[in-house]
């Protein structure tokens, strides 16, 4: 009987006879296979390794608290809040979440934040402004309940603003959700067919060409004929094309071919590959050169009022102004701005052409990580809230100061380490870090930066080992356990 009861607890009970023998043992030795504990075994070292840290982690805490106490100097005061608004930031386990949180406290605004799960235990709600922390269904997963828990906040709370620090797949949703809202009730994010507009690359790029602003050639591929049509009427100019999702996939196809290539019949069944359809569609677009930049602005009635540039990588965990071409990336960003009449937030990926020229390639309308570079700038919490905010001239755009450098200290730890390799991804001396600061850091909110290395990380990391799953490397800036096919 004990083994039958077994049985019916893995789902065996439905069965064969015959099969239901072979149930429990397949169950275990799947359970057992070498490369499951050795993935637990990495998740247990790596919180080891973090706990570890914690002396030296909380010596720095102390350290930036006293010097914040003593000095003072952490961030500009500003007047954003001559009417104090209650704001509800979400993507709590990001740390540009916390840095938002902290710009908009510090000007006496209340704050709430919020989280998906399994990321009760962010570093947010630890964070000094905050009052407290929500857990939000996934609005992929569960869109109704979503929204009915975003709406009882902002009715619990009396919420006035909602700054959107989500993931990529999340952003969206609150686009779509200000028309949802009470009219009293803003979200600082481009509304629905806007965000559409611009995270569609060949959209963007129509929108880019229609204002008169630099852009690589693209074309967008719905089908296989557009692909196949495309190519056979290109001129021979030398270019090279990609084919990539028009719209945000991290599940996507990731093999890259330069076309066109002489072989047609191997070009023919990779464009086939790509199964592009009007609602997955793909562009082709221009091959463009090295080095890659990203560029981080935000925007109030059409006005550019924060703006940063940076030097990018697939996986960017190092922030620091990049002076060169920086006016003639801002004045771009002036231009998109005012074309569209935006209010909101993006992110620009950027690469030069053959001439050297510097255009975007894609467009992300959602905040970025770039953010913890302009912290303490005294325009910040008034960009964010102030819906009358428009800057009289330049030098009240908000800008990081150009020795200002941002790093995450356990990233650059784990480098060191070995956890992962520096691929696509910048790799410091200790020299380096100490011409800089942790990015989370700040010495009238510690404690979130202790939370993030101690608490939000480790509890990931224990849900690894539970699952005994595999992971390719921790993401200390968006606070997650990256692995294969990740959103």
């Amino acid at each position: 009987m004990a083994g039958d009861n077994g049985l019916r607890l893995l789902g065996a009970k439905n069965l064969p006879e015959k099969k239901q023998k072979h149930v429990l043992p397949k169950v275990l030795d799947t359970e057992s296979r070498p490369g499951t504990w050795r993935a637990r075994g990495k998740s247990l070292t790596a919180i080891l390794c973090l706990w570890a840290f914690a002396p030296f982690l909380t010596l720095l805490a102390i350290i930036s608290w006293i010097r914040h106490k003593l000095w003072g100097g952490t961030f500009e005061k500003g007047g954003s809040a001559k009417k104090p608004l209650r704001i509800l930031v979400t993507g709590g386990k990001m740390s540009k979440a916390s840095a938002v949180a902290r710009a908009v406290g510090r000007e006496g605004h209340t704050v709430f934040t919020a989280e998906i799960s399994p990321y009760q235990l962010c570093h947010t709600r630890f964070c000094t402004y905050v009052s407290k922390h929500y857990v939000l269904p996934r609005p992929t997963n569960h869109p109704k309940e979503w929204e009915a828990t975003i709406q009882r906040i902002v009715k619990e709370q009396s919420i006035d603003l909602i700054i959107p620090c989500t993931a990529p797949v999340e952003s969206t949703a609150y686009a779509h959700l200000k028309q949802k809202l009470p009219s009293n009730v803003r979200v600082f994010a481009f509304d629905g067919p806007t965000s559409d507009e611009l995270d569609n690359k060949f959209t963007f790029n129509q929108v880019l060409e229609n204002a008169g602003l630099p852009c690589p050639q693209t074309a967008q591929m719905t089908c296989l004929d557009d692909a196949l049509r495309f190519f056979e009427t290109l001129q021979p100019n030398g270019k090279k094309f990609i084919v990539k999702p028009a719209v945000y996939d991290p599940k996507a196809r990731t093999e890259i071919l330069f076309l066109p290539i002489e072989d047609k019949e191997r070009q023919w069944k990779y464009l086939a590959s790509r199964n592009a359809t009007k609602e997955v569609p793909y562009v082709i677009q221009e091959v463009l050169q090295e080095p890659e930049y990203g560029c981080y602005a935000f925007y109030n009635q059409g006005h550019l009022t924060g703006f940063e540039l940076f030097e990018s990588a697939a996986s960017c965990l190092v922030y620091r102004q990049l002076q060169k071409q920086y006016e003639e990336v801002r004045d771009l960003c002036k231009g998109l701005g005012k074309s569209m009449n935006l209010t909101g937030q993006l992110t620009l990926d950027l690469m030069h052409t053959a001439h050297g020229q510097l255009v975007p390639i894609e467009c992300n309308p959602r905040i970025h990580s770039a953010v913890c570079t302009l912290e303490g700038h005294r325009n910040l919490a008034a960009a964010f809230a102030d819906a009358n905010f428009i800057p009289e001239s330049d030098a009240e755009i908000v800008t990081s100061k150009p020795e200002t450098f941002r790093y995450w200290i356990m990233d650059q730890m784990f480098l060191l380490a070995g956890f992962w390799k520096p691929k696509n991804c910048f790799k410091l001396s200790v020299l380096q870090m100490l011409k800089g600061g942790d990015a989370l850091l700040s010495g009238d909110d510690p404690l979130p930066f202790l939370a993030m290395y101690l608490i939000q990380i480790p509890s990931l990391l224990a849900l690894e080992i539970i699952r005994g799953t595999d992971w390719l490397k921790i993401d200390f800036c968006i606070g997650k356990i990256v692995k294969e096919g990740g959103d």
